[in-house]
């Protein structure tokens, strides 16, 4: 009986032992099993941490770069309506050395520090890099440019006018299309243009007498490299008249003014309406083609006597974008600082090219954008600061360096056949000696290689400055050849006329215009002071 006894008591025992074994396999199973949900949600809550992270740094940098973006769209949006394309220019403000606001003095150290820090390479990286391939998509239109593509109005097809800023002309006579467009905004208002062509002169003069134009500024030569770039479509000597159809143009004043500028004082006459109109016609005669001028403040001095001219002036060179672009983002850019209203140079170039796509069309012509307004900051003690007129000249410098290690693509002419003028030499001097035509092979020479992409070898060194002495007189260009022909018509000169030569006063004569009554530059001793 004991033995049965303690045989049942060792049972219960046992069965206790292991049923606390069980129940301690069974906390162990749910400690464990609670240990590895509490690592699990440690583990998935470090990692949604993580991502979250992530996120955070994500959303960051795209804020940042919505940021830099929305900065760079507001200093557009300062300066430009893309709705109406024009500028946001108060006033027309003349620079003064004597009569300087703190707000314009702060915004032009604003723009002396953004492009001094940024330095020549930065900014022609810029340009490579964003404005290149810029295009102002959904603010320009063609379908106008193409249409007159075929009827010889365009003079490069891949300088497209746009539809929606270009000028129309409505005075009655065929057609109402010239490749030029407003640049509003600015007081007096831009028109940029392309170098007349054979059939486009008359319509020059007739955009002239419709938009009352007060000057025509000129920036090429008629000639240069050897190829045609602008029609003849003005006379060049005093008492010259050339016919357009029913327009006649004639000088009747001109001089020279400086080593850099020509000016004249021309009528216009349509006799079909009887209007009469008077203007002046400014050539800068030292920008080279695809590159920078020879004389900033040649070019400043010429943007100051047309500030003051009361009627819209007409630019122009060969394709109306480069040097013409330049020459208006000049202005405007300077009008800007005036107004207190700092800018990136490329949102400049940005708003332009709303207007007149691909304005400043090389990235030596931007670098010398972003100088010419510097120069005029110096001129009139906007800029003082020791710190930012040393930083003015080394950047000046660069770009000396940078300009003359980035020359303008040649233009070179593709070899004219030579064979058949050969075998007429050949047989002539055969038939002279009476003997049969030689029928020996004629060398032709290769072809020239192909020419670089200016995208790639943008401009050309600026040649050192010489004095030019220009004869306004003398007249070794072409009779211009226009669609109708123009009339060359000399007037006699009378001995009233010889006793009293023309005498122009420097440096933009402001005599030529006292018979029109229109306001005439002033005070250039001053000026040119400021300027030296």
């Amino acid at each position: 009986m004991d033995f049965l006894k303690s045989m049942k008591n060792r049972k219960k025992s046992n069965s206790k032992d292991t049923n606390k074994k069980k129940n301690k396999q069974q906390a162990s199973a749910k400690k464990k099993k609670s240990g590895d949900k509490n690592c699990s949600k440690r583990s998935k809550k470090h990692n949604t941490k993580q991502k979250s992270k992530r996120e955070k740094k994500s959303a960051r940098e795209k804020k940042s770069l919505r940021e830099k973006k929305s900065a760079r769209e507001n200093t557009m949006h300062d300066i430009f309506d893309r709705d109406t394309f024009a500028f946001r220019l108060e006033h027309c403000v003349h620079p003064d050395a004597l009569n300087r606001h703190s707000v314009q003095t702060e915004a032009f150290e604003t723009f002396t520090t953004t492009v001094t820090s940024m330095g020549v390479d930065g900014l022609a990286k810029e340009y490579l890099e964003t404005l290149v391939p810029f295009l102002p998509v959904g603010y320009f239109e063609r379908s106008i440019f193409d249409k007159n593509t075929e009827f010889k109005k365009n003079r490069y097809k891949d300088v497209p006018c746009n539809d929606k800023t270009r000028v129309i002309l409505k005075d009655g006579y065929p057609g109402d299309y010239v490749h030029a467009n407003y640049v509003k905004g600015t007081k007096p208002m831009f028109i940029l243009t392309q170098g007349p062509l054979k059939d486009t002169a008359m319509d020059i003069w007739r955009m002239v007498l419709q938009e009352g134009v007060a000057a025509i500024c000129m920036l090429c030569e008629l000639i240069e490299n050897g190829r045609p770039k602008c029609e003849p479509y003005f006379p060049d000597t005093e008492g010259q008249v050339l016919t357009f159809g029913e327009i006649t143009v004639t000088c009747t004043e001109s001089t020279t003014p400086d080593n850099h500028t020509q000016l004249k004082m021309l009528t216009v006459m349509d006799k079909k309406s009887g209007k009469s109109h008077k203007l002046y016609h400014y050539k800068i005669i030292t920008w080279p083609d695809k590159s920078i001028a020879l004389s900033n403040l040649a070019i400043l001095r010429t943007l100051r006597s047309l500030r003051k001219m009361p009627g819209p002036i007409v630019v122009h060179c060969s394709a109306g974008i480069g040097r013409t672009g330049t020459f208006a983002a000049i202005e405007v850019g300077a009008q800007c600082l005036l107004n207190g209203k700092a800018f990136r140079p490329a949102d400049l170039v940005r708003a332009v090219r709303h207007c007149r796509l691909n304005s400043v069309q090389m990235d030596t012509q931007y670098l010398m954008l972003v100088e010419a307004i510097l120069d005029l900051g110096v001129a009139f003690k906007y800029i003082e600061d020791p710190k930012s007129l040393d930083a003015i000249e080394t950047y000046k410098r660069n770009v000396a360096d940078y300009v003359e290690a980035h020359p303008p693509p040649l233009e070179m002419f593709k070899a004219p056949p030579k064979v058949e003028i050969e075998k007429e030499k050949e047989k002539d001097k055969d038939e002279d000696d009476g003997a049969q035509p030689s029928s020996a092979p004629v060398h032709t020479p290769p072809a020239p290689p192909a020419i670089p992409s200016p995208a790639k070898l943008p401009t050309a060194p600026p040649p050192v400055e010489k004095p030019v002495t220009p004869s306004p007189s003398a007249s070794p260009l072409p009779s211009p050849v226009s669609s109708p022909a123009p009339q060359l018509v000399q007037k006699p000169t009378t001995p009233t006329d010889a006793s009293k030569p023309f005498v122009a006063q420097p440096p933009f004569a402001p005599n030529l215009g006292a018979q029109t009554g229109m306001q005439q530059p002033s005070n250039f001793n001053i000026e040119k002071s400021l300027y030296k």
